[in-house]
Order: C-alpha cells, then structure tokens, then sequence
C-alpha cells in the first residue's frame, strides 16, 4: 500500500474515535460555509448561523416575542436579543409593541427579510438533498428523527 493510502486509511480510522461533538461541529461548518457560499453566488448578504436560527423560525405573517425566538431556537434571550437586534439593523425584520408586559415586542420579517429568509431556507433544503444523495434517504430520515429525540424543545 502507498504512503499516501496508508496515511488516508489512517485519517479515516482516526475518525471514528472523535467526540461525537467534534462531528456534529463539523456537520455545522459544512452546512455554514456551504450556505455562505451558495447565498454569495445567490447575490445575496450573508447570514451568520445566529441570524439563520432567527429567520428559521419566523415566517411571513409570523409575529414571535424574543422570549418565544429564544426557547424555540434554544438559546438564551440575551443570545437572541443580539441577533434580533442587528437583523433590525439590517432592515430584515420590524419590532412592535407585544400585548401584556409593558416592554415586551413581537418581532416579524419584512418583505427583504421574507426574501433572504426564502433564499436560505431554499438552499439549506438543496443542501439537506446533497446529504441525502450521500447518506440515502433512510439515513437522513433516521438522522433527522434520532436529532429531534435526542434534544427536546
């Protein structure tokens, strides 16, 4: 065997005793650098993964308190509040004054929000497809089911 097989075979043995965290960190990069690619070729801003999860969770017409953005995405308010506040910044989504509590807001997309939202959302869906073509699609399915059970809400 060549030094070079024998040097891939070892990178590839090497990998099946990785922290299964440092695999899911590298799932999470392929799906962020490929998703920062495709929107820049797309002809449009990128996004950072905080603004995604933002974005992920609202649609047109939704209205969502940060409070609510936060436990859906799992993150803290303090977390979401940063990416709220600059996707504000950005023109992406409009605040109004929320019912109840005196400060509370419901943050909702705007229309070039909608759009860079449905521009992601529609590439991040050709990406879950480029994994499926390589894993299968029992192997997503089963991926996508195991990740839902293994964190709740």
């Amino acid at each position: 065997m060549s030094e070079r097989k024998q040097a891939m075979s070892a990178e590839d043995h090497s990998d099946v005793h990785l922290p299964l965290l440092a695999l899911l960190q590298r799932g999470v990069r392929w799906f962020s650098d490929e998703l920062l690619e495709r929107l820049e070729a797309a002809g449009v801003d990128p996004i950072t993964p905080a603004h995604a999860v933002v974005l992920a969770h609202l649609h047109g017409g939704t209205s969502l308190s940060i409070a609510e953005l936060a436990r859906r995405a799992g993150v803290t308010r303090q977390t979401m509040h940063r990416a709220v506040t600059q996707l504000l910044g950005e023109g992406l989504l409009t605040s109004t004054p929320g019912p109840g509590f005196p400060r509370s807001t419901l943050i909702t997309l705007t229309v070039a929000g909608c759009r860079r939202s449905d521009v992601a959302l529609g590439i991040l869906h050709d990406l879950e497809r480029v994994l499926e073509s390589q894993l299968g699609p029992a192997a997503l399915a089963e991926l996508r089911d195991s990740l839902m059970r293994a964190w709740p809400r």
